[in-house]
């Protein structure tokens, strides 16, 4: 099964509200109503020219494994790993908020508007993640699955997934379609965009201890935060 769809990018810009608040100076700061101007501004430069859409298609476990290990660079322990020894369904999946809001964001950097391209270069981060989620969401709500179950996105460059797992990635998805490419070092045009695996699994799968080679280096830990997420419901 393989689904290509398109959000709307006021809707998108909506269901991000909450993130975008983080970026919000403190009551009281001299720059609040400076910083509070900015980020509404990027949220019209983001509807203006944001076009999100997405592909997500099932694979086997197989399938999937040869193009999981396909250079053969990943770390020898991988959380990954772990979480697919009790996968019940995979697909693979690509995301983009658009190349018109790369551009933009590229454009006010160059013109020297640091804080005006930072503000909206963390609004378009928050919309392509939450465009993964989206596409969590649409791959899971098919699958039969009982309680105790949920889908994770994971991606290639994070987790010891090496980065040149991209190239077997996207032969297999072909993402050229909703217009992500990859160069040759593997990084992604438009720039905000999520590629990876939706796995669906019981929840203490997702469960890992920051205890791989990967971890060590890791400067978040963001997978406590999702397993603790995944916990909580």
């Amino acid at each position: 099964m393989r689904e290509v769809f398109d959000i709307g990018s006021t809707e998108l810009l909506t269901t991000v509200a909450r993130s975008m608040r983080d970026l919000e100076a403190r009551d009281g700061s001299p720059m609040a109503d400076r910083i509070r101007g900015l980020i509404e501004g990027a949220g019209s430069t983001f509807v203006e020219t944001a076009r999100p859409s997405g592909v997500w298609q099932k694979i086997s476990p197989t399938d999937f494994e040869a193009i999981y290990h396909g250079e053969c660079e990943n770390d020898p322990d991988t959380p990954l790993e772990v979480v697919l020894e009790n996968a019940v369904e995979l697909a693979l999946f690509a995301v983009t908020v658009g190349v018109e809001v790369s551009s933009r964001i590229s454009s006010s950097f160059d013109a020297g508007d640091l804080a005006e391209g930072y503000i909206l270069d963390q609004v378009a981060s928050f919309a392509a993640d939450e465009m993964a989620q989206i596409a969590t969401r649409r791959f899971a709500r098919g699958e039969q699955h009982g309680p105790g179950h949920a889908a994770l996105p994971y991606s290639p460059g994070y987790c010891g997934w090496n980065l040149s797992g991209q190239r077997a990635l996207f032969a297999a998805l072909k993402p050229e379609e909703i217009g992500i490419t990859i160069n040759e070092s593997c990084l992604m045009s438009p720039i905000k965009s999520v590629s990876g695996v939706l796995v669906l699994a019981p929840v203490e799968a997702h469960c890992i201890s920051p205890s791989f080679t990967c971890c060590s280096s890791c400067t978040t830990l963001d997978c406590q935060e999702r397993a603790a997420g995944l916990t909580a419901r």
